[in-house]
């Protein structure tokens, strides 16, 4: 076993191992995307980039020396690379090959620094090895995953300080111990079933998901890859295992499984159309609503490009929206009416690096709405454009709001000016403050929630005569019940009032010719009607009947006389 021996090397800016069996690093340093322009995820995906950075002439210098480097020997090279980013740096690298004990491998160990430029990449003597084994060492004692070791026996056999660090023990807690003692009993039979399996099965890789405890009770998710080391006569002699703590990356996940199936319900359950298409116009993704406006399942769409399944929709602005999404990498929103499924959409789209994201959201009943509201206001507006009755509105600080056109005209044949929208009423019509406070008045009444009606004189806009209009206040509400206006009415009851002024002076008439007929003309009437009852009806001869016919003519004269009086009356109202 390799002691473990920690050791600091501030000179190193990057350091990295390389277990030349395996054909793979088992650590690169922080320090490579400032020593090296690439990063750590480049340099694992392919693990000759390094070799690409160094140039022809160097190159071809130093790799003869380090395939020939010795075990436990050490080497140190100066060599120029050029960076993804077209910097040229002289590299100084420090390589040593030591073995470990564990697995029998040889480990290629290298620090590299960015030094001065130097004339020659030809290298340094060979140094002793006792660092590199207590680099090693060390390097496998600083790495965050966790590094143990298991004898046949399931006893443990070495513990990195990770491990020990994570869970709070110490070494001698574990050390010759079953590894069961570091498991929950619950999930014994996982770790028990993996050693088994590593056993019978020597260097394949064993998968491991389990909760471990700490010190403290405290429960970790870990996850861990186990492999059984055979010794020279390919017996397995122990159990080596890399592991992680994933308590907070199963967390992580479970929220984000936990917020996708949320997203999901929610895109299932919103009335939008909603889709994604990848960059190759395939679609991804529907919801329910996408199925039922476009009367297709989700199954003849996922996985088919747009414009086979829609070929309607080439041409449309639908196609050139998705293209300015995709190829401007710009959100897009309009609204159009497709005339195939007789429908208004207000479409939203939205682009990323895989494709666009569409909302599509179904306003045919909106559209349709506010064509009727706009026709119901044409026609409204023509029906109060179309009466002489004076119609206008004014919100709290008396400004116009509304105004019919009989309105306008009647305030401009008053004035000379025609009233605008938003001016304060009467203002600058060469008003008297008198008039413009009688009216704020009314204004005043109505907007403290009070309907009313008054009768005010005015100017006819046509003949320029006097006309009498009444007017009506009305309190205008919003929709919270507060008064935000006052609405008018004004109607011209000039002829109204010329007639009912006729019929009070007809009436007047009357009411004499009444008084005429029952005094004046009663009298005479009764003294006529008392001398023909004392007439001598048997005796026409008779002397006394010549003078009540005298006196019937004196009462016929005077019956005359009330009778033209009363006609003078009738027709004359004198």
């Amino acid at each position: 076993m390799l002691s473990h021996t920690a050791i600091t090397i501030d000179s190193i800016d990057c350091v990295l191992a390389y277990d030349i069996h395996e054909q793979k690093y088992l650590f690169i340093g922080q320090g490579i995307d400032t020593v090296l322009g690439i990063t750590a995820r480049e340099l694992h995906q392919d693990n000759d980039l390094w070799d690409k950075l160094i140039d022809k002439e160097s190159f071809a210098c130093i790799r003869p020396l380090i395939n020939n480097l010795a075990e436990n020997s050490s080497i140190e090279l100066n060599y120029h690379i050029t960076t993804p980013q077209q910097i040229t740096k002289n590299i100084t690298d420090k390589k040593s090959i030591v073995i470990d004990e564990a697995t029998g491998h040889k480990i290629l160990l290298s620090n590299i620094r960015e030094t001065p430029v130097k004339s020659s990449c030809i290298t340094a003597p060979p140094t002793d090895t006792g660092l590199s084994h207590q680099f090693l060492n060390s390097l496998i004692d600083s790495q965050t995953s966790f590094l143990i070791r298991i004898d046949i026996s399931g006893n443990y056999t070495f513990i990195n300080r990770q491990y020990l660090k994570t869970f709070g023990y110490k070494a001698r807690d574990l050390l010759g111990k079953h590894f069961s003692i570091s498991t929950i009993p619950e999930e014994a039979y996982l770790c028990e079933n993996a050693f088994i399996e590593c056993l019978n099965n020597p260097g394949k890789v064993v998968s491991l998901l389990h909760k471990k405890p700490d010190i403290h009770g405290n429960l970790h998710d870990t996850e861990w890859e186990l492999v059984s080391i055979v010794n020279q006569s390919g017996e397995v002699c122990e159990i080596q295992g890399i592991g992680h703590d994933v308590t907070e990356k199963i967390k992580i996940e479970a929220e984000i499984k936990d917020t996708a199936q949320k997203l999901d319900t929610f895109i299932e359950s919103i009335t939008d159309s909603f889709f994604i298409i990848d960059n190759e116009w395939k679609f991804v993704r529907v919801n329910a609503a996408f199925e039922k406006i476009w009367g297709k399942p989700r199954a003849e769409l996922l996985g088919n490009v747009i414009w086979d399944v829609f070929p309607q929709l080439i041409g449309s602005p639908f196609e050139t929206a998705y293209h300015d999404a995709r190829d401007k990498q710009e959100s897009v929103k309009f609204m159009v009416f497709l005339a195939s499924l007789n429908k208004w959409f207000r479409t939203a789209v939205y682009p990323s690096a895989e494709g666009i994201t569409v909302f599509a959201k179904n306003v045919t009943y909106e559209m349709r709405a506010q064509e009727e509201a706009l026709w119901t206001k044409n026609n409204l507006e023509a029906l109060i454009n179309n009466t002489n009755d004076k119609i206008w509105s004014v919100d709290r600080d008396s400004r116009y709001v509304y105004m019919n056109n009989a309105y306008i005209a009647q305030i401009k044949a008053m004035t000379g000016i025609a009233p605008e929208k938003g001016e304060f009423s009467y203002a600058k019509m060469g008003y008297t403050q008198e008039i413009i406070d009688e009216w704020a008045s009314y204004y005043e009444r109505a907007l403290k929630g009070e309907n009313y009606t008054i009768v005010v004189e005015s100017v006819d806009e046509k003949a320029k005569n006097p006309a009498f209009y009444e007017v009506n206040f009305n309190p205008i509400y919003a929709f919270n019940g507060e008064i935000k206006g006052v609405g008018c009415f004004a109607h011209n009851i000039t002829a109204r009032l010329k007639t009912e002024q006729e019929l009070l002076s007809q009436n007047k008439r009357m009411r004499n010719i009444a008084s005429l007929s029952s005094h004046e003309l009663r009298r005479p009437v009764a003294s006529m009607l008392g001398l023909i009852n004392i007439m001598d009806r048997e005796n026409p001869n008779n002397p006394e009947n010549k003078q009540i016919i005298d006196y019937l003519q004196i009462v016929s004269t005077e019956i005359d006389d009330v009778i033209r009086l009363i006609v003078d009356h009738t027709f004359t109202g004198k």
